[in-house]
């Protein structure tokens, strides 16, 4: 063989390699599992869940126009794509393919690559009834899916071995691939989670609708199930990815607003969404203030109406009573916009550390409505300071003292300093007067 063969032999033998390894550590540097960093990705995600059929473009297929809006998604600090069933049926062998309304095998790969250029992942759920589950997987993950999720795997030894099958599966791929299960919302609270004893069946991520599915918005109701979750994260098996919309739930717009406080109680969602140390799921529009539901975005793969999206991506319209709405220029152009209150909760979910890794303390304040937790840094020092975040869960003012609970957790302060707050006001608030709008959400680092 001559020299020339030989170099045109390893340089087809490179690119291949190069593209295999592509797909197997998605193509990212400086990502848990490329081996410069040893954090997990997961633990601290904000996973984005939509039905691509959503995102359909004037042209080309509705996987090339979530593909074109990357850069909207990256703005929201979105860490994963969690994709809604893409097959054409789970149930046969066509499993193995993507349902043809949606697009191609070739723009999922170009949405894999895009999306890891921006930093972005991409996960697949799994309907059920998916036939040779295992083969299915393998298949996905070597096209570069970073995680599956296989719809209805909650609180069944069953289900269960079903996880552990996954977890072995996706254990050999490079990138840390992560496999996601459910939790069972009807359980009463706290839960006992039905998952393996052993970490390595556990799924890595457990989606946990308790906080954000009440039937209302009570105080006495979701600080127990923030205490649930906390639990589960102290086992270390499983961490929670907290859940408040999606396909099988009502939007929390449409069960909490009240037509005259909507954007305010859309704040308080995305608050204990973003802020209790848990990994957090936003779902298609949310961060927009949908109240409705699309006929496209469901469990079904098959987009029924295309023709009248719900978000819309063009110049400014006026907005409508001064509710949430759907126009992405207008949010953005606002600074109060509920599109920029997530923007800012997702900063502080991944950029301050405290937030980030903190201890969650919840505090009752039933009596008034109000949800309040502390978070509280491993190490408490002028630059790592105790946050503690109070959302007023009612339409009328809240007063309260904090200082009974600083002092039975052995904590220092006399005030905090605001970090973020979702009404108008300004200045500090003192421990012991506090007053909170209707809805209102304020952040503050304990100082004294």
């Amino acid at each position: 063989m001559t020299k020339t063969p030989r170099r045109l032999l390893t340089l087809l033998l490179a690119c291949t390699l190069s593209s295999f390894a592509l797909a197997q550590t998605l193509a990212r540097p400086g990502w848990a599992g490329s081996g410069m960093s040893a954090d997990p990705w997961w633990k601290h995600a904000v996973v984005y869940h939509v039905n691509p059929a959503n995102f359909s473009p004037s042209e080309g297929s509705p996987l090339h126009g979530l593909t074109q809006r990357l850069d909207y998604l990256h703005s929201l600090g979105v860490d994963a794509i969690l994709l809604t069933p893409i097959q054409p049926d789970p149930s046969q062998s066509n499993a193995q393919a993507i349902d043809p309304t949606l697009g191609t095998l070739d723009d999922l790969d170009d949405l894999i690559h895009q999306a890891s250029r921006h930093n972005i992942r991409v996960l697949l759920d799994l309907a059920p009834g998916t036939a040779d589950l295992s083969t299915v997987a393998r298949f996905w993950l070597n096209r570069g899916v970073a995680g599956l999720h296989v719809i209805g795997t909650a609180g069944s030894a069953q289900t269960a071995l079903q996880i552990a099958e996954l977890r072995k599966a996706s254990a050999s791929y490079l990138g840390q691939r992560v496999i996601l299960g459910d939790l069972d919302p009807s359980a009463p609270v706290p839960q006992k989670v039905a998952i393996p004893t052993r970490i390595l069946d556990a799924p890595q991520l457990l989606l946990d609708p308790r906080a954000g599915t009440v039937p209302q918005l009570r105080a006495s109701a979701i600080r127990p199930a923030i205490d649930a979750a906390q639990s589960l994260i102290q086992t270390g098996r499983s961490m929670p990815l907290l859940v408040t919309d999606g396909p099988a739930y009502t939007r929390s717009m449409g069960r909490y607003a009240d037509a005259k406080h909507d954007l305010a109680i859309a704040k308080v969602v995305a608050t204990v969404l973003l802020t209790t140390g848990a990994a957090s799921e936003i779902y298609y529009g949310q961060e927009l203030g949908l109240t409705a539901e699309s006929p496209a975005s469901t469990t079904s793969t098959t987009p029924t109406n295309l023709t009248h999206p719900l978000i819309h991506w063009g110049a400014p319209a006026p907005p409508s009573h001064g509710q949430p709405n759907s126009n992405v220029a207008l949010e953005e152009a606002n600074p109060a916009s509920l599109l920029n209150w997530y923007r800012r909760l997702s900063e502080l979910h991944h950029g301050n550390a405290t937030v980030n890794s903190g201890t969650t303390i919840t505090l009752n304040h039933d009596d008034q409505n109000v949800l309040a937790w502390v978070r509280k840094p491993q190490t408490v020092s002028a630059i790592s300071s105790v946050l503690i975040v109070m959302c007023n869960l009612s339409a009328q003012p809240a007063q309260l003292s904090l200082k009974p609970d600083i002092a039975r957790l052995h904590l220092r302060g006399t005030f905090l300093r605001t970090v973020l707050r979702s009404d108008n006001g300004r200045g500090p608030m003192h421990l012991d007067a506090i007053t909170l709008s209707p809805y209102a959400v304020y952040i503050g680092e304990l100082r004294y």
